[in-house]
This record gives C-alpha cells, sequence and structure tokens, in this order.
C-alpha cells in the first residue's frame, strides 16, 4: 500500500439537498429506512466494495462522504473544497432517488471547478433515468447496473487513455458530436464472491490518503457504529413496493436471478469486522433465498 497517495478516481456522495444548510425542508417517511438524518449522508456499501475492487486493479480510489463533511462542519466551503481534489475522474452515487438535487448540483460544482475532469454516475436512480441524466452537461458518464466494479475499472483504463469506450459494458455516454451512445447491459456477473473486504479496504484507505473524516458511514457512526455486510444482489420474490424487486431488476439491471456471496465469503466477512469492532452486523439479504 502506497501511503499519502493520489486518487485517480474520488467516490463523492453528496447530500439528498445540496444547500440543506440554507434551505428549510421538511423530512418524508423515507428518511426513516436509512439509519442517518434526512440529509441521507449514509452511502450505499456499495462504493466500499467498488473502491476495494479498483484498488486491487491498480487504480487509486478515495471515498469521500461530502454530505458527513457538510453536516460536521456548517462553513466549509465545498466549492473551494472541491476544487483542491484533481483525480483523474470522479463518481458520484445516485442511487436513492431523493439524492436527485445533491447529485445535479454537486456534479455542477465540480464541473465548474475542474471542466475537463469527467463525472461518473451509478446506482439505480441513475440507472433508470440514464438518458435523462445525459441532458446535463455536468453528467459525463452513466453506469448502468447493480455490479458496476468491472465496467468501472474499464471506463477508468479508457478515462486513463488504455482502453475505448464502445468496449466498456453498461456504458450511457456522450460522444464527441454530442450524441448519446448507450452500451449493452451485459455485465450481470453471476456470483458476487469476487467482492473483497470492503472494511478492510475503508481502514487502508484513511491512512493512505490521510483523511478519517470522508470515510465515514454517517455523522453519529462514532457512537452508532452499525456495520453491513452484501450477502446477495437481486431478488426472488417480487414485492409491488419495492425498487430491487425481482421484476425491477430484470428490467433495469438485466439480472433474472438474483447473485449470491458464498456462505465462506460472509462468515470471513463477520469475522473481519468483529476482529476490529463489537458494533451490531446488518446483514443485508434474506439468507433463506439461497438455499
Amino acid at each position: 500500500m502506497m501511503v499519502f497517495a493520489k486518487p485517480d478516481l474520488v467516490l463523492l456522495h453528496p447530500p439528498s439537498v445540496y444547500d440543506f444548510r440554507k434551505r428549510a425542508t421538511v423530512p418524508s417517511p423515507v428518511s426513516d429506512l436509512v439509519p442517518s438524518l434526512p440529509v441521507f449522508e449514509i452511502y450505499p456499501i456499495g462504493f466500499a466494495y467498488l473502491g476495494e475492487y479498483l484498488e486491487r486493479n491498480g487504480i487509486n480510489t478515495r471515498i469521500v462522504n461530502l454530505a458527513q463533511r457538510m453536516l460536521e462542519d456548517r462553513k466549509l466551503d465545498v466549492p473551494r473544497f472541491l476544487s483542491r481534489m484533481r483525480p483523474a475522474a470522479f463518481g458520484l452515487d445516485f442511487h436513492w432517488l431523493t439524492h436527485a438535487h445533491g447529485v445535479l448540483e454537486v456534479s455542477r460544482l465540480l464541473k465548474e471547478a475542474h471542466p475537463d475532469i469527467p463525472v461518473i454516475l451509478g446506482g439505480y436512480s441513475a440507472t433508470f433515468f440514464h438518458r435523462e441524466l445525459m441532458q446535463y452537461p455536468q453528467v459525463d458518464y452513466v453506469l448502468r447496473g447493480d455490479s458496476t466494479e468491472e465496467p468501472l475499472r474499464a471506463l477508468m483504463e479508457a478515462i486513463r487513455g488504455n482502453g475505448d469506450l464502445e468496449e466498456v459494458p453498461n456504458l450511457t455516454y456522450r460522444g464527441g458530436s454530442g450524441e448519446i451512445h448507450e452500451n449493452e447491459l451485459t455485465y450481470v456477473p453471476a456470483s458476487l464472491d469476487y467482492l473483497g473486504d470492503a472494511y478492510r479496504y475503508m481502514i487502508r484507505s484513511a491512512l493512505k490518503y490521510r483523511d478519517w473524516k470522508s470515510p465515514r458511514a454517517f455523522s453519529n457512526w462514532w457512537r452508532y457504529p452499525i456495520t453491513m455486510i452484501l450477502t446477495c444482489r437481486g431478488c426472488t420474490q417480487d414485492c409491488s413496493f419495492c425498487g430491487g424487486s425481482l421484476s425491477a431488476v430484470s428490467r433495469l439491471c438485466g439480472r433474472q436471478q438474483p447473485a449470491f456471496r458464498s456462505p465462506e465469503r460472509i462468515a470471513h466477512d463477520l469475522e473481519l469486522i468483529s476482529g476490529f469492532t463489537g458494533a451490531p452486523v446488518f446483514v443485508v439479504g434474506d439468507l433463506l433465498q439461497g438455499g
């Protein structure tokens, strides 16, 4: 591990509403779905798996929880904070629809500060609205699907001049003349055992980039240090209210059946997490669906 490295990719998590520090808002019931504040400063666990996968494949990746930093420091000058970063690309999660305002505003600020650095979006909501998002000039790429670790690696290689955008699976992008291209959504892994140690990556990342504040999952994590393990992507059930139901992920992500992590990998994660914290572990997914 190279300590004090410069990141190739910065993964930014925006607040649900960018100017929440100035604007009075009324939280909706959906804000009760996450163990954080209505600002939705908690980022999806997929961020950590993305970072680990990319680092393992030679792409320095730093997570910056911008929403949490803005909560922690009410006087934080966000445009100045963003202008100091100089990676090869920025990636923003647009998983929950409640982040629509924050995602687009932070993307706009990034383009104002760094007009030549591409902005990449991903997540369930980004997948659903990928065509609409490409109408915004601050958005350069959208990666579709529920498993974008390998597509993001391929995209980063293309951005660094070592690949072709046409060969990146699951990618929606803008061509040189402004035309929108949609590559086939072909990367839908049947197993999740390729995912590595997300929490070990986060600890190493804090040391590598000399930053303990930015990777923090949510604002009061030190007082309520809940952790999370991903066991599957997709579902066997088709609940009408769920964006991750069988028909939803089939239509949006091309996933016809769930992808599971093996019991050995899940047990490994539980043992790893219990080795450095006594925090409760939230096991995401119905373990009975795997058989």
